[in-house]
């Protein structure tokens, strides 16, 4: 079974840092480059275009490696801080550059921080302290506050991270339960709806056929009156199994109703050999099926269903397991 729709994928985590990660930076790229004309400071100007260069080059290539190059350039950020202070004529007296550099620098531990983990958490405290200890050292305040506000900062960065891991794996434990029978771990109708769609998609692309197969048990009330439901629900357990079992790995199923079961399967021959080889092993099922290639999902279930039941009227199949437990 595909991922559903519902389903909050590594992508679309990595798409949300994306998205407020570069516009962050670019927020601060045009507010330091609208203070430094203003103010006349070519030195911090021209800082302010290189690191924008830099910044348009790494976007460029988070299009092929969007987490690394964001930590890559979320590193950066720390270096070129270090490099812009030490430097003679710019905008930030002496006496504070240390400070703001800690400042400044919480954003970038922060944020790599709360995409990398512990990792991050120490990539981001290593490159700091590195990068900014020739200037924190000559002031003994900055000396003392760094490791308060590099520590809070990668707190919390750390505990964003493990809340949105803990988010984004509890949303995919309730979007699976969404998407599958709990009795028989099998896709439910919804799940077959998103599903249709993507292998139609699939079998057009591989220029094959797409069938959908639909399966009845037969009298599973009367199973259920005669054994008790416990038994009937064993008897959907046993059908499920057999179904995944001699159809191919490829071959998803779905318990699309009480006792009505569903299958897509890209390529094969002919599903009449499919359905040989699991009456075989449960005689007690109707089936039918169509091929879907160029139907809507509608028009494909309408047809199978009514193959189905054909196939069920057409024929006296009394199942055998009414009889016995066994």
């Amino acid at each position: 079974m595909l991922s559903g729709e519902g389903e909050i994928t590594t992508a679309e985590v990595l798409s949300y840092w994306d998205r407020h990660y570069w516009s962050s930076i670019w927020g601060a790229i045009l507010i330091a480059i609208a203070v430094h004309l203003y103010g006349h400071h070519l030195t911090d100007f021209h800082c302010d275009l290189a690191f924008a260069a830099w910044t348009v080059l790494a976007q460029l290539l988070a299009r092929r490696w969007p987490f690394q190059i964001r930590i890559i350039h979320a590193l950066s950020v720390l270096p070129f801080l270090a490099y812009y202070f030490s430097q003679p004529d710019i905008l930030v007296p002496n006496d504070y550059r240390a400070m703001v550099f800690i400042m400044l620098s919480f954003f970038s531990i922060y944020t790599v921080s709360a995409m990398g983990g512990l990792i991050g958490n120490i990539a981001a405290l290593f490159v700091s302290i590195i990068s900014g200890y020739s200037l924190i050292s000559q002031s003994p305040t900055a000396t003392s506050l760094a490791p308060l506000y590099w520590g809070l900062a990668a707190m919390i960065g750390y505990g964003h991270h493990s809340l949105t891991s803990l988010l984004q794996k509890r949303y995919q434990q309730l979007a699976a339960q969404a998407l599958s029978d709990p009795l028989t771990g099998l896709g439910n109708r919804r799940a077959l709806e998103e599903d249709f769609q993507r292998y139609g998609d699939l079998a057009k692309r591989e220029n094959k056929k797409l069938f959908l197969t639909l399966w009845d048990i037969n009298d599973l009330k009367k199973i259920n009156d005669i054994h008790g439901h416990s038994f009937g629900d064993e008897v959907l357990k046993k059908f499920a199994q057999s179904v995944t079992s001699q159809a191919r790995r490829s071959d998803p199923f779905y318990r699309v109703g009480g006792d009505e079961f569903a299958g897509l399967h890209i390529g094969i021959d002919d599903p009449s050999e499919l359905v040989h080889r699991i009456r075989q092993k449960v005689p007690w099922v109707s089936a039918g099926w169509v091929d879907a290639t160029d139907l809507s999902f509608e028009e494909a279930y309408k047809r199978a269903d009514q193959n189905m039941y054909t196939d069920k009227s057409s024929k006296s199949l009394e199942p055998t397991i009414l009889n016995k437990k066994d």
